[in-house]
């Protein structure tokens, strides 16, 4: 009977401080424990291999969940997750639930990069003729800027045949875009172009394909290093806005977990586990709490 009226009495509290817009979070669950959904690689790595034990040094247990990036931001909206760790600024900006999101941190930037295929190491990348990049247009149309921005075609000397529009889209139909001079540029779906390296002189790999190929930054032959890029897009903690700012349990816990992905630990983690392929350091970790309003 006792332990039914504390229970019964409990419940109630945590109804009323539920109510008065207090720390609800810490009722009927554990008060200390930060639940995070990310994606698998390199987030959830990122998390689990460094942040996890940097959290238990204050007395926090960091649980991580990898989901599919289609569904997290929902889910930190709903309330399933205290944050989620797998986007950029441009794709949150997007994010038109009815519970506001803000990012609290950058953490790290995943870079696109030119990588030797058919070409022998160490060959310039303007000599190559034959170059495939991903096939979905946000990640191509970043390999045709980099292959731009290293003297592969100019805007000027293509014309009208300049492969992207003002407003970053394909500039041209079917799976090849061919520049004036001869250059072939394929599009393949991006699960596949690891697989055909070697069929073609050059290719542009997002971060992620070369990690999950494990091709390393030893075979790459230039990289995505413009600072408003790197800064721009480099990948953010999300977290509920209104409980950041109203709920003190909640925002303890987002800035213990922020505080610890803008750590010189961290950034030294990803440098050795990713060997160089991922940045994350001070032009990547930025502190964005003054922002949220």
């Amino acid at each position: 009977m006792k332990r039914t009226l504390k229970k019964l009495l409990a419940v109630a509290l945590c109804a009323l401080i539920g109510l008065s817009g207090g720390a609800f979070v810490a009722c009927g669950g554990d008060g200390n424990e930060i639940k995070v959904c990310a994606s698998e690689i390199p987030h959830a790595e990122i998390l689990n291999g460094k942040v996890k034990d940097l959290l238990a040094e204050k007395g926090y247990k960091l649980t991580v969940t990898v989901l599919d990036w289609t569904i997290q931001n929902d889910s930190v909206a709903n309330g399933d997750y205290d944050a989620n760790y797998f986007q950029h600024i441009p794709y949150l900006s997007l994010y038109t639930g009815r519970t506001s999101l803000s990012a609290t941190c950058k953490v790290h930037y995943e870079p696109l990069g030119i990588y030797y295929g058919k070409a022998a190491k160490g060959t310039e990348v303007t000599d190559g003729t034959s170059f495939i990049i991903c096939a979905d247009e946000s990640n191509g149309v970043r390999a045709l800027e980099l292959l731009k921005a290293n003297g592969v075609f100019s805007e000027t000397s293509e014309g009208d045949n300049y492969p992207i529009t003002s407003d970053n889209k394909f500039n041209f139909q079917g799976e090849t875009w061919t520049s004036a001079s001869g250059v072939t540029v394929t599009l393949i779906p991006e699960e596949n172009l690891a697989g055909a390296l070697l069929d073609y002189d050059f290719a542009c790999l997002p971060c992620n394909t070369a990690l999950t190929g494990k091709i390393g930054s030893d075979k790459r032959a230039a990289v995505e290093s413009d600072p408003a890029q790197v800064g721009g897009k480099a990948n953010v903690l999300a977290v509920r806005t209104e409980d950041y700012k109203n709920n003190s349990a909640y925002k303890a816990k987002i800035d213990a977990l922020t505080d610890a992905l803008l750590s010189a630990d961290v950034a030294a983690f990803v440098a050795k586990k990713y060997s160089g392929i991922i940045l994350c350091n001070e032009s990547t970790q930025i502190d964005l709490r003054q922002d949220i309003k």
